[in-house]
């Protein structure tokens, strides 16, 4: 057959052009789930989308073409990035496609069988195996190249959101809310603040993208069971808000690697302002012992901190902070304890001095550094405890 019959029964199949869109349109809906999901307006755009596709393979057919043209290889690659930004998924896209595709030959050879030889037919096939390789591929590119931008986007604006709540911009639990709805997450609230940074590095030294990416590296490395964690970057420091139920793996995870830190205890979103500034302080002004086998800082290290910089901290948080149950009613004879000892500088004379046996003494400040983490027989701990008893009514 030639070019003339060729096109003759294309200009048949284009009289039928909209029963056969409707016909393809319908077994895509059919097939392919996420399609049901569609309202009319986008069904239009498929519609629409269908009835080019279908003409422009006759047009190459007729002409004796197998490839669809560059400028038709953009335009899918537009369709992709429209699909990507309508939140449609790749798979369902390309898997629409084969199926309208089947669809069509199938649709042809009813309408216009009696009318083509085996060349014809062999031609049409070569051609819709052809372009239905070339629209898969230029479809996956364009939504792939939304979808990074969207996901960048996202992130900028996630972090975005955090740095508010470093700086106190957003101040209020609704404003909060509301902020978090609109970018779709569910921030941990309250939240556990994470201020790090590579050892030996110098804040404000390191690039933004290289303490990005070594932020990401981190929490990559944890598997999180919490609520969304945020990240972002400040003053050449990572900052991580996350969920207290994934605190201890963060924690875990900068002990393992050659990173230090301040981890605080959990606190509401709204107080993340004066948190950050507490833990980042507390990174700046610690000395190198300060830090541990962990290579972390604590809420009390950095009270402490705090306190002998001038800092916003009052003698009663440091307290609370620092000796936390050892101010109870029935832990009053532990904190006794850690004061005589501390008084008489030695294990034995304290006990002599409390009239106990020096082993009940030994087993009381074994009971001081599981309740608060401090033990009193190294020299950073012992600092922090002394001061916080120092200061304690």
């Amino acid at each position: 057959m030639g070019h003339e019959q060729r096109a003759r029964v294309s200009a048949g199949l284009a009289r039928e052009r909209a029963g056969l869109v409707e016909r393809i349109v319908a077994e895509v809906y059919a097939e392919v789930p996420a399609y049901r999901a569609l309202h009319g307006s986008q069904l239009e755009e498929v519609r629409a989308i269908t009835g080019w596709l279908v003409s422009r393979s006759m047009e190459l057919w007729v002409a004796g073409e197998t490839r669809l043209p560059p400028d038709d290889v953009e335009r899918l690659r537009g369709i992709g990035r429209s699909r990507a930004a309508d939140g449609r998924s790749i798979g369902a896209v390309v898997r629409a496609h084969r199926v309208g595709s089947a669809a069509a030959v199938r649709a042809v050879s009813e309408l216009a069988a009696e009318g083509l030889d085996a060349a014809d037919v062999f031609a049409l096939g070569e051609l819709l195996l052809t372009s239905i390789d070339q629209i898969s591929e230029s479809l996956a590119v364009g939504h792939a190249e939304t979808a990074h931008r969207l996901d960048a986007d996202l992130e900028r604006a996630r972090r975005a959101f955090l740095d508010d709540l470093l700086i106190g911009r957003q101040a209020s639990r609704g404003a909060i809310r509301d902020r978090a709805r609109t970018l779709g997450i569910a921030p941990p609230d309250p939240a556990v603040l994470v201020v790090a940074q590579p050892e030996g590095a110098h804040p404000g030294g390191a690039p933004q993208g290289d303490t990005v990416s070594a932020g990401m590296a981190l929490l990559g490395l944890v598997e999180p069971v919490g609520a969304d964690p945020l990240l972002t970057t400040r003053a050449g420091r990572v900052v991580l808000l996350v969920s207290p139920a994934d605190a201890a793996g963060v924690a875990a995870v900068l002990g393992a690697h050659p990173w230090r830190g301040c981890v605080l205890a959990p606190r509401a979103l709204a107080d993340m302002s004066a948190a950050y500034r507490l833990a980042d302080d507390a990174l700046e002004t610690a000395p190198p012992h300060a830090f541990g086998p962990e290579g972390l800082l604590r809420d009390s290290d950095a009270c402490v901190l705090a306190l002998l910089n001038g800092g916003p901290v009052t003698p009663s948080a440091v307290r609370r902070a620092v000796l936390g149950p050892l101010l109870s009613a029935g832990d009053a004879h532990l904190l006794e304890t850690l004061r005589a000892y501390f008084r008489e500088g030695a294990a034995t004379t304290a006990a002599e001095a409390l009239h106990v046996h020096p082993q009940t003494l030994r087993y009381r400040l074994r009971r001081v550094r599981e309740l608060t983490g401090h033990d009193p027989h190294r020299p950073w701990p012992r600092f922090v405890l002394e001061t916080a008893c120092a200061i304690a009514p």
